[in-house]
């Protein structure tokens, strides 16, 4: 009798819960074990940022499902575990007991770390597990003034919802705009303009070269009122065991080819430390938010059922979609556009209420939503069958092993 296969998925977050969720669903029938450093079950990260003050931060009310939920679908969750090295040619991991967990295909779902630049303390606050959530939360309602650092997504979606809780906050940007690596400038200068115009003092080109958990001190500003102060300058990717595995790995995340496989034989990547080929350039390019890293998660499980012989068309990573809501506004991003030069608007930008096309020359490289005016799935539809890959062929990932 043959043994039943092993799909080992490292990462407790969307993108490896969603793996296997998607394997099972899809008919796999052997042993699926998702290995997680955190002690809680898997849970619904992007709910952390938003609504911060009043939402129900406890692990059932994050939850994605209870122990009986992944029971029930043979899947097995092993929390606060970490897997500690990778050997590929064994086809095993090693987790941090010692023992040694064999494979017949790994998928690396390890996501990110929360960046610590060198100039803020170890006991200042940052988002991105329930636990930080849970001190911000406890933090902030028993404070009237914030300082926030970063003019990303994260830190926007903190401002807005402490200033809807009526403290003061103080949102301090490094470049010259917030949301620099999403969205063209003028797009970026009217999302501005709406912190502000609810109080936010926010303040671009200001340099934070100290702070601690009640001040920052730095260039570019003046030194602001003391408050709580929350670092959101972003997470790097956990590339960790993709080096121990001898995959093809840099700063910025593990390399894969089209359909999620990384350079060694076996061994799979998905979610905020996947970084594919960008369906325009073919150079690598990360997703970076919740619901790519969904997607993604389908998407490899995909590419591992054809590898081990289902009749089943590989997965192929979709175009990133993001979405955030800030003072009442939904905002849906789509694609690049951060990258485009031309803006094409209909609707009122003014009322937030718009859908905006962003055109690099005459190829569409993304979208925005306002309001309800959007569809963030039918714009990267859209945006998908418009795109023209451009002469430059994707590195090749040389698979090994």
């Amino acid at each position: 009798m043959t043994a039943p296969r092993r799909v080992v998925i490292v990462g407790t977050g969307i993108a490896g819960i969603t793996a296997a969720e998607t394997l099972r669903s899809k008919g796999f029938d052997g042993h699926i074990t998702v290995y997680g450093a955190e002690p809680e079950l898997p849970y619904h990260r992007a709910a952390l940022s938003k609504d911060l003050l009043d939402a129900d931060l406890s692990p059932q009310g994050v939850a994605l499902g209870d122990a009986d939920f992944w029971a029930n679908r043979r899947i097995k969750v092993v929390t606060g575990t970490s897997v500690v090295n990778v050997r590929p040619g064994h086809r095993s991991v090693v987790i941090d007991t010692g023992a040694e967990v064999p494979y017949d295909a790994l998928i690396l779902a390890t996501g990110g770390v929360a960046r610590r630049p060198h100039w803020m303390r170890p006991d200042v606050d940052v988002l991105r597990t329930r636990r930080d959530a849970v001190a911000i939360q406890s933090a902030m309602r028993g404070q009237d003034t914030l300082i926030i650092v970063g003019g990303g997504l994260i830190g926007l979606e903190l401002a807005s919802a402490a200033v809807e809780a009526g403290k003061r906050v103080t949102l301090l940007e490094a470049t010259d705009q917030i949301l620099g690596d999403t969205l063209p400038a003028p797009l970026a200068d009217h999302l501005a303009d709406l912190h502000r115009s609810r109080g936010v003092d926010l303040l671009t080109h200001a340099t934070v070269t100290n702070a601690t958990p009640d001040h920052v001190d730095g260039d570019g500003f003046d030194t602001p009122s003391r408050g709580h102060v929350i670092v959101a300058v972003g997470a790097g990717p956990n590339t960790k065991l993709a080096k121990c595995s001898g995959a093809r790995s840099r700063n910025t995340g593990i390399r894969t080819d089209g359909n999620l496989r990384t350079s060694v034989r076996g061994v799979y990547a998905a979610g905020d430390v996947a970084q594919t080929p960008h369906p325009i350039t073919g150079l690598p390019c990360g997703g970076g938010h919740w619901l790519t890293a969904r997607e993604q998660g389908k998407a490899v499980a995909m590419t591992v059922l054809a590898d081990l012989g289902f009749d089943v068309e590989p997965g192929v990573p979709p175009i990133p979609v993001a979405r955030s809501e800030q003072y009442g506004v939904d905002i849906q991003i789509v694609g690049w556009p951060h990258s485009g030069d031309r803006l094409e608007v209909t609707g009122s930008l003014d009322g937030f209420d718009a859908t905006i096309r962003v055109y690099d020359g005459f190829q569409m490289v993304g979208a925005v939503g306002f309001g309800d005016h959007a569809d963030c799935f039918a714009l990267r539809d859209e945006l998908e069958q418009t795109i023209v890959p451009l002469s430059i062929p994707a590195a090749g990932i040389g698979m090994v092993g």
